[in-house]
This record gives structure tokens, sequence and C-alpha cells, in this order.
């Protein structure tokens, strides 16, 4: 994983950067529509251009999946990836933002991942502290780790220091959400005390006037440093 080269292409993925309502080309309205989702097209375009960025033998893995919309975006375009997908299926249903969301389902979950061509992802059921802690990850090389599973500050922080073993040299993690203040607390404390660590890019979202990126999204970049 080459971090300079996502923060230096990030922005051309968009006509005005973050300012843009979509990403050139509207690759991703079709998930957004056809997966319930906590998503706008941009969060799911930086989250395929990380996947893009992969070193040969990492993987990308993603804790909080839902009904797979992250997941989809992150294989679109990057065949051949090595998809994980941690999830405790206990989300919902809820309505959030207009958007009705029905509860968590594997099932579902499968149903759109074969339905939008996604196959080979490896589905890890359980949450996503308790899955790190327990060396579910063991024998992989981690490029990308998206973070969307409970975003309370204790498991927030405590997920971004389980998963540090698995993370190749360097690598990228995402944290959504970044707007929520148990969020923001928990990167910051991270940050504070793993000099290895640094954020690359924050973009903010709706409580920055900027609903086209949700609730916001920070990126760090691990190693390298």
């Amino acid at each position: 994983m080459d971090p300079a080269r996502f923060a230096a292409e990030l922005p051309g993925l968009f006509d005005d950067f973050p300012g843009s309502e979509h990403p050139r080309g509207r690759r991703f309205d079709d998930v957004i529509a056809g997966v319930p989702n906590l998503a706008m097209e941009n969060n799911l375009a930086l989250v395929s251009l990380a996947a893009s960025l992969l070193g040969t033998g990492e993987s990308y893995v993603e804790a909080g999946t839902y009904m797979g919309a992250s997941l989809i975006a992150a294989a679109r375009g990057n065949e051949g990836a090595d998809l994980v997908a941690i999830d405790n299926f206990r989300f919902g249903p809820m309505s959030v933002e207009g958007r009705s969301l029905p509860a968590a389902n594997r099932a579902a979950l499968e149903a759109n991942l074969a339905r939008f061509g996604v196959g080979g992802a490896t589905i890890l059921d359980g949450d996503a502290v308790a899955t790190l802690r327990e060396g579910a990850l063991a024998g992989r090389s981690v490029g990308v780790f998206y973070y969307d599973a409970c975003h309370d500050y204790e498991p927030q922080l405590e997920a971004l220091r389980l998963v540090e073993p698995y993370l190749a040299e360097p690598a990228l993690v995402v944290v959504d959400d970044s707007d929520w203040s148990q969020v923001a607390g928990a990167i910051r404390d991270y940050l504070a005390g793993q000099p290895r660590a640094r954020l690359l890019v924050e973009v903010g979202g709706s409580d920055a006037g900027q609903p086209q990126w949700w609730s916001g999204m920070a990126v760090l970049a691990w190693g390298g440093v």
C-alpha cells in the first residue's frame, strides 16, 4: 500500500474535492440505490480507491459490513482482491436520515454480494473487537482496514489497536463517521499514543456542511513514517 499515492489520487476522483456531490462518473449510484446503507457515493469512491491500491499479497478488511455496500465498492474494479468482512449482524432495523434500514442479515448480505458480482469474500460472523482479539486475521497482511462497526469510544479505540499486528507496512486505516465526537476522540487518542500512525486525510460530513460525505471519514497512514 502506498498512502502517499492514495492521498494524491483521491482529489482526482472529483471535479471539486471535497465539495462535489458525486464522484466523477457516479460509479456507485446503483449501490446506494440498491443496497440498504449508511453512506453516500463519495464514501464508496474513497473505499474503492483504497482497495485499488492494495499491494501484492495484501488484504482489504472491513469491520461493520451491514448489507455490503462498502464491500461491493471495494470489489468494484478490483477483481482478485482478497476481501474480508467482519459483522455480528445486530444492526437495525431503524430509520436514519430518511432511509428505512432493515435489520442486518447475513443471507441478505450474501444475496447482495452475489447480485453485484462479488465472489470469494470471506465473511467473519462476530463482534469486531472480539474477532480481532481472537486472531481471525492471522496469516493476512492487511493493506486497508476500514472500520465502520461500533463507534463507541472504547471499542473504536480498541479495534484500532488490535488490528496493528496484521497491518501491512505501510497500510491505510479508514474510519467512518469521523464527525461524531466519540469517533473523533478515539482517533485523537489513538494517534497521540501511536507514533507509527498519522492522520493522512480527513473529510468532514454533515456536521461540516458536507452531507455528500455522510458523517465524515478519516484516513490514517500506518508505518512508513
